[in-house]
């Protein structure tokens, strides 16, 4: 057995006195040949190993924190672990829990929270009742925070069910959250993040996820990030801010209809006398459907009736504020039925107290019908929206519908019954449409997903960068934006890079099938390359070539430092652990292994100059 290092519990800095020339904060930490625990964790903290650690706590209330120390496969465990309720905390540690299988969510309950987690698997359901079922969990009523997942789930039994890429139904708060996995089948609620929320906070949420369902006989709400957003008891207002979709949705909902969303499918009221907001989020996934379709918004309802006690909550003033949110997505109406699609959102509609105030938004997406004009099957098409309806309060006032400062960039298909580059159609009164009127560049998108652009007297562009407002493209020589590919910017030294949808990237990580690995791209677009990168909490590498290391131990560009990388991109910080033959070393707040003499104010630890092993400590 190793001599164990001792632990030092104050707020003391591990001061490196020889490493790679930076001072550097490092904490110490308990450890022998078998366990390796950083005092970073509250004391009484329950470390996860294994499959099987996890297996002796699943079927405990969980009121622990817990950590997850490894990547874990539990497929073989599932049946032992799924449907854990959760009144802890949760602490994925960057690391990645596989194998998730069978119709139960990992988790059916979080009223603690659950962070820094990436699970990875199917759900094949097939219920012949109503269930929740969602990526990470069933039910949040605590907070879930940057947590990754890359859950495939379907539904294919006789009931539809609800179901998010993280959580089916939310009523607490989920920030930084990702969903990669795709959702199909017989669904009536669906979310690349959530099913229903009625929660309050939802922040730089993403789906990547593709999204379709087949129902019959039922009205299906779907968005790429929120499926119905509703009131529910304690919560009196909600906030989605910063959030994106890129996922496709699609569906038929047989003889019911659809209320769609890029973002959200439907939003509604949630309380008395409180503003609620949607700000500053973006779609590029393409809608298809038959109902209510919007492009950030299917539809925005002030009118719904919420009952407490048997008594109706009375509206005083609630509002409902779209701000600075964007769709670059091609919307597409059915031949199934009638539709009101628009490219912001495809229905705002109000018959209580309050107010739904669109400003600053915009569209460049492509609206299209299958129907044309029709007597049966009547499409209503708006470059910003499909349909405005005030229906008014018993009195003739107090209800207000507002949309100013938006735009449409985008080809709206105009062989439909009502047509328009803003709204199609408006009914009732105490509505206004202010500053929306658009004279420059257009975008068209064609049904294959080839982007065009052209100048306000319909001459085509080429050879030209063009922004929509949301995302900047370059059109090339033959009049199409480029797509999935590295290029070099016009100063002809940095490296850029235009994704899937022919957007440029920046800020983001983008994986790059040219060159077959995940690079970044910074706030100019420029690619990163041998540079150490911080997104949130967690840290990441980029090699001389611009790849995100991903693979394990590997040696930082400069020829003398080592780090570790997860399978996720994350670094190693803050910790001892082990190098690849077992030796024990400690990693730096920037992933670099230390390097000679570091110290936490009582012991010494003489750490190998060369590749930085544990040597010895001494007092």
């Amino acid at each position: 057995m190793k001599r164990k290092l001792v632990t030092f519990l104050t707020m003391t800095a591990m001061v490196t006195l020889f490493t790679t020339g930076i001072n550097e904060t490092a904490y110490a930490q308990t450890m022998d040949e078998e366990t390796v625990v950083s005092q970073n964790y509250a004391s009484g903290t329950v470390y996860i190993y294994t499959a099987a650690d996890l297996v002796n706590h699943a079927d405990t209330s969980m009121g622990d924190n817990y950590v997850l120390m490894n990547d874990i496969d539990i497929s073989a465990y599932m049946g032992n672990i799924a449907g854990m309720q959760l009144q802890g905390t949760f602490n994925g540690n960057g690391h990645i829990i596989y194998g998730i299988n069978g119709d139960k969510s990992l988790f059916s309950y979080n009223l603690g929270r659950i962070s820094n987690l990436t699970v990875v698997g199917n759900l094949q359901v097939n219920s012949a009742s109503f269930i929740d079922i969602g990526g990470i969990a069933a039910t949040n009523t605590g907070t879930i925070e940057d947590c990754v997942s890359q859950v495939n789930i379907t539904s294919g039994g006789s009931s539809n069910i609800r179901v998010g890429g993280v959580a089916a139904t939310n009523v607490g708060d989920i920030y930084r959250c990702k969903n990669e996995g795709y959702i199909s089948g017989n669904i009536s609620e669906v979310g690349g993040i959530i099913g229903l929320n009625g929660g309050t906070n939802v922040v730089d949420c993403e789906n990547t996820g593709a999204i379709s369902f087949t129902t019959s006989n039922c009205h299906v709400y779907a968005g790429g990030i929120i499926g119905d957003e509703t009131r529910f008891s304690g919560n009196t207002q909600f906030s989605i801010e910063n959030c994106k979709n890129s996922g496709d949705i699609s569906g038929d909902a047989g003889n019911g209809a659809a209320t769609i969303g890029g973002v959200i499918g439907e939003a509604t009221r949630k309380g008395d006398n409180s503003t609620s907001s949607i700000k500053n989020c973006t779609n590029a996934g393409n809608i298809s459907g038959t109902g209510s379709l919007g492009g950030v918004i299917g539809n925005i309802n002030r009118g719904n009736s919420y009952m407490q006690n048997g008594v109706e909550i009375p509206s005083g003033g609630d509002n409902i504020v779209v701000e600075g949110c964007g769709n670059s997505g091609n919307i597409t109406a059915k031949k199934s039925g009638s539709s009101s699609v628009g490219g912001v959102f495809g229905g705002a509609v109000i018959s209580k107290t309050g107010t739904i105030y669109v400003k600053g938004c915009g569209n460049s997406g492509s609206i299209y019908s299958e129907n044309g004009r029709s007597d049966v099957n009547i499409d209503v098409l708006g470059g910003i929206g499909g349909a405005m309806n005030n229906f008014g309060t018993e009195d003739g006032t107090g209800s207000y519908v507002y949309v100013e400062n938006c735009y449409n960039r985008g080809y709206v298909d105009d062989n439909v019954n009502y047509s328009s580059d803003q709204i199609a159609n408006t009914s009732g009164s105490n509505m206004a449409v202010t500053n929306c009127q658009y004279t420059g560049n257009r975008f068209k998108t064609d049904a294959d997903g080839t982007i065009h652009a052209y100048y306000p007297d319909g001459t085509p562009i080429y050879n030209q960068f063009i922004f929509d407002g949301y995302f900047t493209y370059y059109i090339q020589a033959d009049g199409t934006a480029m797509k999935d590919n590295l290029t070099y910017h016009p100063d002809g030294t940095h490296i850029i890079c235009f994704d899937e949808k022919g957007h440029e990237v920046f800020m983001d990580f983008y994986y790059c099938s040219k060159v077959g690995y995940t690079c970044y791209f910074d706030s100019l677009g420029y690619i990163y390359k041998d540079q150490i990168t911080f997104v949130g909490n967690k840290t990441y590498y980029l090699n001389a070539n611009g790849k995100m290391e991903n693979s394990g131990w590997f040696q930082f560009a400069n020829g003398m430092d080592y780090g570790y990388a997860n399978a996720d991109g994350t670094l190693k910080t803050n910790q001892f652990s082990y190098d690849p033959w077992g030796r024990i070393v400690f990693y730096h707040w920037n992933g670099m292994v230390a390097r000679g003499l570091i110290t936490d104010g009582v012991y010494y630890y003489n750490m190998d100059t060369t590749d930085g092993h544990y040597l010895g400590s001494f007092q």
